[in-house]
């Protein structure tokens, strides 16, 4: 899993201070689905924690989201944080948590209308799949998905580059394990590799 440290600066990752850093360089272009922030809400309701799903609620400042409807990133950022330091123990601390946050996330996609398109364009084929993302992706998810490249290493392997995005690496570790196991991947591996602050390397093989 990411080592968010290695790339932290002088805010220790799953701070309330880095947090905020990461908040205050989102601008109008960073955004979230809404399919993304319900998926969030839909783990809290599980988890059981009403007052922790009301906080995050009050926080977004919204009362529900539309699937497809995009809102700030700095929203969901507000909300993910409490809610994985409020889920960290279950799953075995702050990244697990928000490691899972992106998988369920990226299951909740490829469940909706948009994501069985591009699980037809992928037609059961990883590779494709990877290869489709950089494009599709930014039609489907916004024009700022951090994604800016995918290169084929193997038969069943690749790395995928995300430039200035501000979503943790955690996070995007769990949604690609899933989006890989949507298209029949098995024994999926995602490892980040940090280039900067917010770029990355995103190494991922399967079976």
């Amino acid at each position: 899993m990411a080592d968010e440290s290695e790339t932290a600066g002088v805010h220790p990752f799953g701070s309330e201070a880095e947090l905020h850093h990461r908040i205050s360089l989102t601008g109008p272009g960073d955004v979230a689905r809404g399919i993304f922030l319900n998926s969030l809400l839909d783990m809290l309701r599980q988890f059981g924690d009403q007052a922790l799903l009301r906080h995050c609620l009050e926080v977004s400042g919204e009362q529900r989201f539309l699937e497809f409807f995009n809102y700030p990133l700095s929203t969901w950022l507000r909300m993910a944080y409490p809610a994985a330091w409020r889920m960290s123990d279950t799953y075995g601390g702050f990244d697990g948590a928000l490691h899972e946050m992106g998988y369920q996330a990226s299951k909740a996609f490829y469940g909706s209308s948009a994501g069985k398109v591009l699980l037809l364009l992928a037609r059961n084929e990883p590779l494709r799949l990877l290869n489709n993302m950089p494009t599709t992706t930014n039609a489907v998810l916004g024009d700022n998905t951090g994604i800016t490249q995918m290169k084929r290493t193997g038969k069943t392997s690749g790395v995928l580059t995300y430039m200035r995005d501000l979503v943790p690496r955690p996070y995007n570790e769990g949604a690609l394990k899933a989006s890989l196991e949507a298209v029949g991947a098995k024994d999926v591996k995602v490892v980040a590799h940090p280039l900067g602050e917010f770029d990355t390397d995103y190494e991922v093989s399967w079976v």
